[in-house]
């Protein structure tokens, strides 16, 4: 696996377990953050072998870091150092750091209590999801490391409610939670009829779930999925909503819009299509695969899912 350096991580220990990585691109900033780190032992590590417990990041190091094909950014495992509050990037933790010319004031005290008590976990999104009470994003991704650093063949499902943003905005938040809520259980439903050592569900936020399974069981959830799915579909919705088949809404000008039902996407992500070294590899690919039936302009729920193939060598 190719290395992840971006500019300005320094040298390290290769344990990540309590380790922090630093992308902080600003050398002043840089070299005193590092220094109050070591000084009270907290690991600062180079090139770790999977997604670090904690990145320390200034704004150009941060975007730089989620630009990396192999970090592992997330909002649950990212410490922003910020100069400005008005630098703030919304769902991540930050610590303001005044600068008066290349002169930072940095507490010490502050920025190891705030990093040794995100490395404890006390993180909201390091927790199970508050709506639909499944393991989170950071779960996810730690379970995905164990079968990428195993090397057994895997599938991934990733979930998308088409038009649930507009039944939000039809009906109220409170039941765009139900539905999804209930998603959350017929996903759980599905894999429980199909045990697997390798199966794990998540909810990884909003009207995005991923479920873990073997390659094999993959294609026959998905599909049992979208078929369950769009049985339940005329219990989100009032019966004129329901006959007529699409939400009337009126948006900010006062014209009247119409939304479809709501229908659901899968896509099935198989680990023999390709060599995976990231996670990211896995969401980036179930993107694609995502964007690929919108722009078909499918308006019924659907899957896809990819053929699968031997290893790479």
């Amino acid at each position: 696996m190719t290395s992840w350096n971006p500019e300005g991580v320094q040298r390290g220990i290769a344990d990540t377990s309590l380790g922090v990585v630093l992308s902080i691109k600003n050398p002043t900033l840089l070299d005193i953050v590092e220094i109050a780190l070591r000084l009270e032992g907290v690991l600062v590590l180079e090139n770790p072998k999977k997604s670090p417990a904690l990145l320390l990041a200034d704004p150009d190091g941060f975007a730089r870091a989620k630009e990396s094909a192999e970090t592992g950014v997330t909002s649950g495992r990212t410490l922003l150092l910020l100069n400005d509050e008005a630098e703030i990037i919304e769902g991540t933790e930050y610590l303001v750091i005044p600068k008066t010319r290349d002169e930072y004031d940095l507490d010490p005290e502050l920025l190891i209590r705030k990093v040794r008590q995100m490395l404890a976990g006390h993180r909201p999104q390091a927790e199970n999801n508050p709506v639909t009470g499944l393991p989170g994003e950071a779960a996810f991704e730690a379970e995905l490391w164990e079968r990428i650093n195993s090397g057994e063949r895997f599938g991934v499902l990733f979930s998308d409610i088409n038009q649930f943003k507009n039944y939000n905005v039809g009906y109220s938040y409170a039941r765009g939670d139900n539905m999804l809520r209930a998603l959350g259980e017929l996903m759980n439903n599905v894999m429980t009829r199909h045990p697997h050592p390798q199966n794990f569900l998540s909810h990884l936020g909003s009207d995005d779930f991923a479920l873990i399974t073997s390659e094999k069981l993959a294609p026959v959830m998905a599909e049992e999925i979208v078929d369950e799915f769009d049985d339940t579909v005329a219990s989100f919705y009032d019966v004129a909503d329901l006959a007529r088949g699409y939400l009337i809404l009126t948006d900010r000008k006062g014209n009247e819009t119409h939304s479809t039902l709501v229908t659901i996407a899968i896509a099935a992500v198989l680990s023999s299509k390709r060599r995976v070294s990231h996670p990211a590899e896995v969401l980036d690919v179930a993107e694609e695969l995502l964007a690929m039936l919108k722009s078909r302009d499918i308006t019924e729920s659907c899957c896809i899912v990819e053929r699968p193939e031997s290893p790479v060598e």
